[in-house]
């Protein structure tokens, strides 16, 4: 049996203020890739008369983020960005251990035994933060839900735990 990386003598398990800075380097990354989505995809957004934009009937800020991403007349567009952030946090971990903000803040995914991650484990956890905010009425609160799983003792959020992987420092 092999035992967990964090309660074997080696690397340290990551910080988490070195994983919030790489979770919003990555983050502003891929809100500059929506913008140029949106840009292409949606013209008629940033000149204010694109179809449906003026009848808003979300039901309030909340609605906003607690809604249907279906009923966003634009929701092709964040479709399609849920799919591109998922390759990207999948084809960077499978490939490198890492994302872009990772290696900026030292940082890198590991199995548990220490090893590299298998296509699997970089898969669960791109689908559970990349994926999960999809979900209608629910999906902000899972994907919340699962990044508060920092705080306990291993400093694994759910994604970690359900993939069995764990972040290091490099």
């Amino acid at each position: 049996m092999t035992l967990p990386l964090d309660v074997m003598a080696g690397p340290a398990v990551a910080a988490r203020r070195h994983r919030l800075l790489a979770m919003l380097i990555d983050g502003v990354l891929l809100f500059l890739l929506n913008l140029v989505l949106i840009a292409l995809l949606e013209p008629g957004l940033f000149g204010g008369s694109a179809a449906g934009a003026d009848s808003d009937s979300s039901g309030g800020s909340l609605a906003l983020f607690f809604g249907n991403p279906f009923h966003d007349p634009y929701w092709f567009t964040d479709l399609l960005l849920s799919v591109i952030a998922a390759l990207y946090f999948w084809g960077t971990h499978v490939r490198w251990g890492r994302t872009l903000g990772k290696k900026l803040c030292g940082i890198k995914v590991v199995s548990l035994d220490g090893g590299p991650l298998t296509s699997r484990q970089a898969g669960v956890r791109a689908a559970s933060y990349s994926v999960v905010v999809m979900v209608p009425y629910i999906g902000l609160a899972l994907a919340l839900a699962d990044q508060l799983w920092i705080v306990g003792p291993g400093k694994r959020c759910l994604h970690d735990l359900l993939a069995g992987t764990v972040v290091i420092q490099d």
